[in-house]
């Protein structure tokens, strides 16, 4: 009874700390937990059946098993749950195994074994398992020893080796004491491994472990050398406790670091949220997108998971410039420029079909991938997991209201890894959402007014040239009369260069006329390369005095086209005099022309050397021109433009840099080719 009463306050602190390990698992659910709770449960059982021992006979030797079994069994667990593998189910049986069973057999051998070199091979065999067997397991998981283990390791085997040696020469219970030593010193080490901070908690479970292995030599070295030395038992009892103490602070530090985490993601969460807003609202008032495409980049990699950042947006003939970008070296920047003008909007889409898709808009790029639009190099080293690797990018497709590509933003340089989730992705989704909306809407906003203008010029031409039309013809008339009156000599001249000046005056109403208002076309299927052969051979010999490289390419098998043959040969004609006539004080003489089919489309590029647009913007205004006087009225582009819109086209232009225009046809394929392709 006095026995009890000296055990009681004890038994009570571990049902308590039972109690308290069994209620955290409904807010800490993992392997590791389930471990802990077991390995306390079996620590009171350890002290609960302590209470009646000793007895005598058979009855004291089981209760004297499931003491020392509980015991050794709990320190296999707690030596378990703090290894690299603890979530892995099977390798954790396996490793109980090695350790938890032997473990066992040998505790009941010893129990029941009045004779020792009775069970002499069955202690030599477990004991084998344990200390052989278990960093077997371990080198056979890990293929390798390291750090730590270099020197846990070896003092395993020593100590196993001795063990073994001592159980052979009758003394098995050195074997128990052994395993009981580092079965509790070993978790002190593991638990350091584990979480390596200096925190209460970690000190105090990893000290407390340290302390408990060392009860046991210390304890049997005292009662060995100074038998007379009373020593209360709750003294040996004190580094349990502070164990059980140092796991609970532990979970309580780890919570309150997963909420302080928490926290901070909010808060940058909201102010990303703040940012994406501001920006919206700027872009859904017209601000010139250009202007925040910086500041869209640098809000991303500020307020999200990723530390660099590009913003590309689609030019006027389907390629794709650098707009903003946040992050980057200026090696990087450089090198990006310089390869933009081979990035086409096609690009997207094949990106969109062979990426794994994140979330709802986002797609990640593998190294292979990246490589194959840029050399850009830029990148950290990642340990190896599932979510990331060193050169991969994650794309956001910007897409308008119409379901057109209008660019895209690439983000990598993850900082956590393994928040590159669709979760994490899909705020980033939203803002390149507004923002290709918004490119969109200026799209159609633009193509408006240009249309809307050529409209009300069209209008205002045709009432002009209507009134000039027919003082004009009279004014031709007479002077055709008069000249068959006026005899050969000067005024003769004279009248035959007013008739010439008249007649030229009549062919330009005749130009603005057919701007501004809508011909019966007489549309067929016509083979564009051959239209494009014979309007260079038309400037054949001007192209070859004047030095004018021309390249023609031509993709194969280019489908036909639903055409005016006369009123197209006007339109290439024009092009190819414009870009000859750009190149007359250039040094570099070249003319590219380049015909693909991109969907349901075929575009036809004229690219030259020259000296470019002045204002891009008004190239196809009527009577603009850069040319010098006499040398054009300004009506060329304008005509192409009402022709092309009145075949069902678009036709743009650009400047390319450093030098150079390029101008676009985009027309559609011949409904019969299309009906067979279908």
């Amino acid at each position: 009874m006095t026995d009890l009463f000296a055990k009681l306050p004890s038994i009570l602190i571990l049902a308590v700390l039972v109690g308290i390990f069994m209620a955290l698992r409904r807010h800490v659910r993992s392997a590791r937990m389930n471990l802990w709770t077991a390995a306390w449960l079996l620590i009171f059982i350890h002290f609960f059946v302590g209470i009646f021992e000793p007895r005598d006979g058979n009855l004291g030797n089981l209760l004297y098993a499931l003491d020392m079994g509980s015991l050794v069994v709990s320190a296999t667990l707690f030596a378990a749950s703090l290894t690299e593998f603890v979530e892995s189910a099977r390798k954790t049986s396996l490793l109980l195994g090695f350790s938890a069973l032997p473990i066992l057999i040998y505790t009941v051998a010893l129990s029941f074994d009045s004779d020792p070199p009775h069970f002499r091979l069955v202690y030599v065999i477990c004991l084998a398992v344990i200390f052989y067997g278990s960093p077997a397991l371990g080198f056979y998981i890990h293929r390798n020893f390291r750090g730590a283990s270099l020197i846990v390791v070896p003092l395993v085997v020593a100590t196993g080796t001795w063990s073994i040696y001592r159980a052979w020469q009758g003394h098995p219970e050195i074997g128990l004491l052994s395993t009981l030593t580092l079965a509790f010193g070993l978790p002190g080490v593991l638990f350091w491994l584990r979480y390596r901070r200096w925190s209460p908690g970690v000190i105090t479970s990893a000290g407390g472990f340290l302390l408990w292995g060392a009860v046991f030599p210390v304890g049997q070295y005292v009662a060995t050398h100074f038998p007379k030395l009373n020593i209360g038992g709750e003294i040996w009892n004190v580094p349990k406790f502070f164990v059980a103490f140092g796991m609970i602070l532990t979970m309580l530090e780890d919570k309150s670091e997963v909420l302080e985490v928490t926290s901070m993601r909010e808060h940058k969460l909201n102010e990303q949220l703040q940012k994406f807003a501001s920006i919206t609202s700027r872009l859904l008032t017209g601000v010139e997108v250009n202007s925040l495409c910086d500041e869209i980049a640098h809000a991303l990699t500020e307020t999200s998971n990723f530390q660099r950042a590009i913003v590309l947006l689609a030019t006027d003939d389907k390629g794709m410039y650098m707009a903003g970008q946040s992050g980057l070296s200026d090696n990087a920047i450089a090198e990006l420029k310089r390869f933009a003008p081979q990035w086409k909007l096609q690009d997207i889409s094949d990106v969109c079909q062979t990426s794994r898709k994140i979330g709802q808009n986002s797609y990640l790029m593998d190294p292979e991938q990246v490589a194959k639009y840029t050399p850009l190099l830029e990148g950290e080293d990642f340990q190896p997991n599932p979510y990331w690797q060193k050169g991969c990018r994650v794309m956001l497709p910007l897409q308008s209201t119409h379901g057109a590509y209008v660019g895209c933003i690439t983000l990598d340089g993850p900082q956590d890894v393994a928040r590159v989730t669709a979760e994490e992705m899909s705020k980033l989704e939203l803002l390149a959402s507004d923002l290709a909306v918004t490119i969109g809407n200026t799209t159609l906003h633009r193509q408006l007014l240009r249309s809307e203008k050529l409209a009300a010029i069209g209008q205002l031409v045709a009432g002009v040239a209507h009134e000039l039309n027919n003082p004009l013809a009279s004014i031709v008339g007479y002077s055709e009369l008069m000249g068959d009156e006026v005899p050969p000599g000067p005024a003769r001249q004279k009248l035959e260069k007013l008739i010439r000046e008249a007649q030229r005056m009549k062919r330009i109403i005749e130009n603005l006329l057919r701007f501004a208002r809508q011909n019966n076309l007489e549309k067929k299927s016509a083979n564009l390369e051959e239209l494009l052969h014979e309007v260079i051979s038309l400037r054949e010999y001007h192209i070859r005095n004047n030095d004018v490289k021309v390249e023609l390419q031509i993709e194969p098998d280019l489908p036909r086209v639903a055409l005016d043959e006369d009123q197209f040969k006007q339109i290439l004609l024009n092009l190819l005099n414009n870009s000859i006539d750009a190149l007359e004080f250039s040094k570099q003489k070249n003319i590219r022309i380049d015909a693909a089919r991109h969907g349901d489309r075929v575009f036809v590029r004229f690219e030259d050397t020259g000296s470019g647009f002045v204002d891009v913007n008004r190239a196809f205004d009527p009577f603009y021109t850069t040319k010098p006087v006499g040398k054009g009225t300004g009506l060329g582009l304008s005509i192409c433009y009402g022709i092309v819109k009145e075949h069902g086209g678009e036709i743009y232009a650009v400047n390319m840099e450093p030098a150079g225009a390029r101008v676009v046809l985009e027309l559609p394929i011949s409904e019969s080719v299309a009906a067979a392709a279908r």
